[in-house]
């Protein structure tokens, strides 16, 4: 016999994933196509002007362009989707991570940090234990709980553990004053968590990363 609570909770799941990625899609185009008639109407008018003035010919505008669109391909500064994936060393360790003893401080945190947003590497991608979320390409996936899709609502455990992301092996809230206000006394930055980290079960396309844009250049 079909176990139907199983089963609804499933169909409810892969409903809000389309959701997401519809406004995830549609997000993307919307913003995408403002920036181009922005840019368009500001170029375009810029050029009229130049060239009535005599300041600049059609045909030196065109190759200064045609320069600079090369340049932003090289530079992967070029209009694009949003979506995200993140590269590392897996080899290359952090110099400032702070073991932490998670157990001593669960039932404080309730693993807080699994609320944290990441990208996923390609092979985390590739290798299916992880899944990703269709409404933000490809960053972990969270559920309308604001908590990892992957941890166990019962333990706070990672139910992937042995295959969970290279960025949760490094992530250490040691040194993340987000979480703790006082690591020490085991007192939470409750104030930060509660604005930031609520649960919310709308579609939302933008979260608060797991490493901070100062801690980037430590991941390796």
């Amino acid at each position: 016999m079909t176990d139907q609570p199983q089963d609804s909770a499933a169909l409810d799941q892969l409903e809000r994933q389309v959701e997401r990625g519809q406004l995830f899609t549609h997000t993307a185009l919307s913003n995408n196509a403002e920036r181009i008639i922005e840019m368009e109407t500001f170029v375009y008018g810029l050029i009229d002007l130049l060239v009535e003035k005599g300041l600049a010919t059609a045909e030196e505008i065109s190759d200064k362009a045609q320069a600079v669109h090369q340049e932003m391909v090289q530079k992967g500064e070029t209009l694009g989707p949003g979506i995200v994936m993140r590269l590392e060393n897996p080899d290359t360790p952090r110099e400032d991570f702070v073991p932490v003893n998670c157990a001593e401080r669960i039932h404080i945190c309730q693993a807080i940090c699994c609320k944290l947003s990441f990208a996923l590497t390609a092979p985390e991608i590739e290798s299916g234990h992880v899944k990703w979320d269709l409404g933000r390409p490809y960053a972990i996936r969270h559920e309308p709980d604001g908590y990892c899709t992957h941890q166990n609502r019962e333990t706070r455990g990672c139910g992937v553990y042995d295959h969970r992301p290279g960025i949760c092996r490094r992530y250490s809230c040691a040194n993340d004053e987000r979480i703790w206000s006082n690591f020490d006394a085991m007192e939470l930055n409750t104030a930060w968590i509660n604005d930031q980290l609520g649960a919310d079960d709308r579609p939302k396309l933008a979260r608060i990363a797991m490493i901070r844009l100062e801690d980037i250049t430590n991941t390796g």
